[in-house]
């Protein structure tokens, strides 16, 4: 009995809890553990951080369009004005040169080119201050054409100007002129030339326009920059600009200031709205991972485009023929002619040049004359010992400093004097080698 009375007493003391505890259960939202809740809650969460990205993202793009001009600042001034476009379709052209040419609706076509060239032309009486912008719709069936625009001007007619157009010829592109010290005056003539070692590329000419500076013509020109991915260029092995050299802008710069302002307009979000972690945090990693994504495929783009340009330009072919189809075939032509004249293969040959760090021609010239021990040691002669008899002395292009005087057979750059034999002669430079050390030179 006992017993039992203590187990209904502890019965009745503990109910009022249980009975409590079953109602709070019962209660919708009570419990600030429930997982459904909670998860609804971080759901939310990261919804608001995604909108709040968006609309961070937004904003920095109306502010960077806002500062485009004077991100430009420094890319040559454009004449002030509000000139009106000029544009000229294709049928407004005449083939020049090229062979099948054909007019389809208001579109230009040479069927095949005529020694690699392609030329479409127009006369036109513009003033090319005030069009500091060209917007070209061209295609060709051959990634590896490349294309120029050609004028003359008044001023200057028996005078024909040109510049390369980077990144033509895969639909419309922008092209920034006024960077050229030559785009000035009033012109009488375009021409739109297309260059290729394949005859059989057939090249379309839609439509070619003038426009003066604005927002959409300095932005098109960037974005027409960065697909501009043409075949690997050397200087890349250093570094990496995602655009062509003299670019009105980088792309890493650009989006990356994109990435920060949006980031500041997530910082002011948050400390207007304070919102929680979760959201914080899910706005600030979209507002850097998207401009950085957009990034990434912009260079994955260049790429693919490099992995084309390559594979057209060298897949398939021996080596001798790779070098042949090089851009600097004369650079390998002329590696072979020297070595040609050596007397070992493994001869030391010092190299000369004017120009001073990492100059294309230079170092290329020295790994194309492999296996010979050739030295790059900047513009002068060395000193004896470290030059001896049987070495080579190669000067590349023009070099003043550098006197020989072929009665005497003496080298000299005013600090130091070889006797030195005249091996070749050449356009891009000369092979003389060494028999014996004469002094420093004296001066009257």
């Amino acid at each position: 009995m006992e017993r039992q009375a203590l187990s209904c007493s502890f019965s009745a003391v503990k109910s009022p809890v249980l009975m409590d505890s079953r109602q709070n259960a019962e209660r919708p939202g009570a419990s600030p553990a429930d997982p459904v809740t909670a998860s609804d809650d971080s759901a939310e969460s990261v919804l608001r951080g995604i909108l709040a990205s968006g609309g961070a993202l937004l904003l920095a793009a109306l502010a960077l369009w806002a500062l485009l001009p004077q991100l430009d600042a420094g890319h040559g001034a454009a004449v002030s004005g509000t000139a009106a476009s000029r544009v000229f379709a294709g049928s407004d052209f005449r083939a020049e040169r090229g062979d099948g040419a054909y007019i389809d609706g208001n579109t230009q076509i040479i069927g095949q080119l005529t020694g690699g060239e392609a030329v479409f032309s127009v006369e036109a009486r513009l003033p090319l201050e005030r069009y500091p912008y060209i917007r070209l719709d061209a295609a060709g069936s051959n990634p590896s054409l490349r294309y120029f625009l050609f004028w003359r001007t008044q001023e200057q007619p028996g005078q024909q100007f040109y510049a390369p157009l980077e990144a033509a010829g895969n639909g419309v592109s922008w092209h920034r002129m006024s960077t050229s010290e030559l785009w000035r005056g009033t012109t009488t003539h375009l021409a739109l030339g297309a260059f290729s070692a394949d005859a059989a590329a057939p090249v379309a000419l839609r439509e070619l326009a003038l426009h003066p500076d604005s927002r959409t013509a300095n932005l098109g020109t960037a974005w027409s920059h960065w697909h501009a991915g043409g075949s690997w260029p050397a200087f890349a092995i250093n570094r990496y600009l995602g655009a062509p050299p003299g670019s009105d802008h980088s792309p890493a710069r650009l989006i990356g200031l994109w990435a920060a302002l949006a980031l500041a307009f997530v910082t002011l979000w948050a400390v207007w709205r304070r919102p929680g972690s979760r959201a914080l945090l899910a706005a600030g990693l979209l507002a850097v991972f998207l401009p950085w994504l957009l990034l990434d495929r912009l260079w994955q783009a260049q790429l693919d485009r490099q992995s084309l340009l390559t594979g057209e330009a060298f897949a398939g072919k021996t080596q001798a023929e790779k070098h042949a189809a090089s851009r600097h075939a004369e650079l390998y032509d002329y590696a072979k002619h020297i070595q040609r004249r050596l007397n070992s293969q493994d001869a030391r040959v010092f190299l000369l040049n004017t120009a001073a760090g990492h100059n294309f021609d230079r170092l290329r010239l020295q790994f194309h004359m492999l296996p010979a021990n050739t030295y790059n040691y900047g513009a002068d002669l060395l000193p004896p010992g470290q030059m001896r008899r049987g070495d080579y002395v190669l000067t590349l292009g023009a070099m003043p400093q550098i006197q020989y005087v072929p009665q005497q057979k003496i080298l000299s750059d005013g600090h130091h004097a070889y006797r030195a034999r005249l091996v070749d002669s050449h356009a891009r430079g000369n092979l003389y080698l060494l028999s014996g050390y004469l002094g420093v030179p004296t001066t009257p």
